[in-house]
């Protein structure tokens, strides 16, 4: 990895600078848009997303003709039964996007945006700039959020590492895949990091009276979230690799060039066609 990291930034050396940092500026600027991104979605557990999946069914079902309605529910009786209540929670799509970001820029290129964002979080609202929905500052490392966002600069490292510039499915679902659990991993290894050091430093009554709000919170930024973030990472690259296209020829417009015919060459067929 260090011998592929050397010669990707030797070869960003030779691409635009200002292309290079208009990428990066609009990546940190999408990062921030997606951390106040809330979509209400349905808690992913087995019995919750069965029922949801009724309900839904059943409003297929009420809302098509009368005709085909009835026989529908011939067919299928249980499309009769009232349907029970579905719980949601909200999402916040800040990890597959940056995933995807990384995917598109490639390394090193995928290091900068995450880390300037994180950057950013820490010291923005020294200067009246807040990136965290959760606000920021340096005394944002104290929530529990925090190692998640500070994981996603790996997560965006193997992503970039993964896909280099062939375009392969299983190297797509690998940088799904590997982003999202290097990322949360990191993430529940601080966070269990800090309650052993709670236990440890602080005694036992602290642990006990910190332990139910741990477990909430990774309940919330874990066990609910890892399946919305695997389905959208992978939605996301798998349609990104045109914005990746297009993201080299801003940082290296020679790219797009180069199999392009020279004007002599576009002559040359043009007098052939005619003649």
């Amino acid at each position: 990895m260090q011998t592929g990291f050397k010669q990707n930034l030797r070869s960003l050396k030779k691409k635009s600078f200002l292309g290079q940092l208009v990428v990066t500026l609009l990546s940190c600027e999408l990062l921030f848009f997606a951390s106040f991104i809330s979509l209400s979605l349905p808690t992913p557990t087995r019995h919750n997303l069965e029922r949801y999946a009724h309900q839904v069914s059943v409003k297929l079902v009420l809302s098509a003709p009368e005709q085909w309605r009835t026989r529908i529910e011939q067919n299928y009786p249980v499309l009769k039964e009232a349907t029970e209540e579905v719980r949601f929670s909200s999402y916040v799509p800040l990890l597959p996007i940056a995933i995807t970001m990384a995917y598109t820029l490639g390394l090193p290129l995928a290091l900068f945006a995450p880390i300037i964002y994180l950057l950013l979080g820490l010291i923005g609202p020294r200067i009246g700039l807040f990136p965290f929905a959760a606000g920021g500052g340096f005394e944002y490392f104290q929530e529990p959020g925090f190692p998640y966002l500070f994981g996603i600069i790996f997560g965006s490292a193997f992503a970039a590492w993964i896909t280099p510039d062939e375009r392969k499915s299983w190297r797509q679902l690998l940088a799904s895949l590997g982003g999202i659990s290097i990322t949360h991993l990191i993430g529940l290894t601080i966070v269990f990091g800090i309650s052993i050091a709670v236990l440890l430093f602080e005694g036992e009554s602290s642990y006990l009276h910190y332990q139910p709000f741990l477990s909430e919170q990774i309940r919330n930024l874990t066990w609910y979230c890892l399946p919305y973030d695997l389905l959208f990472a992978t939605m996301l690259i798998a349609l990104s690799f045109p914005v990746r296209w297009l993201f080299a020829t801003l940082t290296a417009p020679d790219i797009a060039n180069r199999h392009r015919p020279s004007v002599e060459a576009q002559l040359e067929v043009l007098t052939e066609t005619v003649a």
